[in-house]
C-alpha cells in the first residue's frame, strides 16, 4: 500500500492525520474482533497459551518504540480548522478513546455530520455485554459523551463536558447497530445544552417511529480563550 492510499480523504474529516490510518484501523478492528470473540467463546488451554505468547511478543515489539503524546492544540483547532462538510465521517484522533477506528479497545463506530447534528452508527460487541443481550450502561454513557463531544467539532466550538444525564428507557442490544443522534438544544453565554437519543436501526437508518432506547442531556462549558 502506498502512502497516498493509506491517507483517507474523500468522505473523511480527520483532524489529526495518521500516516498509518488504514493499516492501524484494520489492525485495531481485528483486535476488537479478537476481544469480543475472547469474551464470547472458549478455546483450549494450549490455544490460550499460544495466544498469550503471541500477545506478549506483540506488546514487547510495541513497547520498544517511543510513546506518542496527544497534541496540545486540540481545543484551539475548533476555531482554526474548517468544519467538516455535511455527511463527512468525523474523526479526531485515529485512536480516540471509545470511537477511534484505530483504537483496539474501542467500539465499532461510524460517526458523521448530519446538518448541524451528529449521527453515529454504533455496534457494541460481546466485550460490552452486561445483562444478557444488553450493553453495559457505562459503555453506553461513554458513547453518549463522545458523540456529544463530536458535536462540538461540527458546530466549531471548544467545550468540556460539565454534566451528563442519561435516561435508560430500554436496553441497548449487543451485536446490533443502533444510532446515536446529538444536537445543540440551547445556549446561554458559555453554556451549551446538548440533547441526544439512541434509537434502533431500521434498514440502515434510525427508526424515528420507535421510542428511543436512550435519551440524554449534556451541559458543555466553553472555556475562555487561552484557558483550554
Amino acid at each position: 500500500m502506498t502512502e497516498a492510499e493509506d491517507h483517507p480523504s474523500e468522505g473523511f474529516h480527520l483532524i489529526y492525520p495518521d500516516s498509518q490510518f488504514l493499516l492501524r484501523s484494520r489492525s485495531a478492528q481485528a483486535l476488537r474482533r479478537l476481544g469480543n470473540a475472547f469474551v464470547r467463546h472458549r478455546i483450549s488451554d494450549s490455544e490460550l497459551e499460544t495466544l498469550t505468547e503471541w500477545a506478549d511478543i506483540a506488546v514487547s515489539n510495541f513497547e520498544r518504540s517511543d510513546p506518542i503524546a496527544r497534541p496540545t492544540d486540540y481545543f484551539e483547532r475548533r476555531y482554526s480548522d474548517p468544519q467538516p462538510i455535511d455527511g463527512a465521517e468525523v474523526i479526531a484522533f485515529s485512536d480516540r478513546t471509545f470511537s477511534g477506528p484505530a483504537n483496539p479497545m474501542g467500539v465499532d463506530v461510524e460517526l458523521r455530520r448530519a446538518g448541524d447534528r451528529v449521527l453515529s452508527k454504533v455496534v457494541f460487541g460481546a466485550a460490552f455485554e452486561s445483562a444478557p443481550g444488553r450493553v453495559h450502561g457505562g459503555a453506553v454513557s461513554a458513547l453518549v459523551d463522545d458523540t456529544m463531544g463530536y458535536l462540538m467539532v461540527v458546530i466549531g466550538e471548544a467545550a468540556y463536558t460539565a454534566r451528563l444525564e442519561v435516561d435508560y428507557r430500554e436496553g441497548v442490544p449487543v451485536d446490533h447497530p443502533v444510532w446515536f443522534e446529538a444536537w445543540e438544544a440551547s445556549r446561554e453565554g458559555r453554556k451549551l445544552k446538548v440533547e441526544l437519543t439512541v434509537r434502533q436501526d431500521d434498514d440502515g437508518a434510525p427508526d424515528q417511529l420507535a421510542d428511543p432506547l436512550i435519551t440524554a442531556e449534556g451541559l458543555f462549558i466553553i472555556p475562555t480563550r487561552g484557558s483550554a
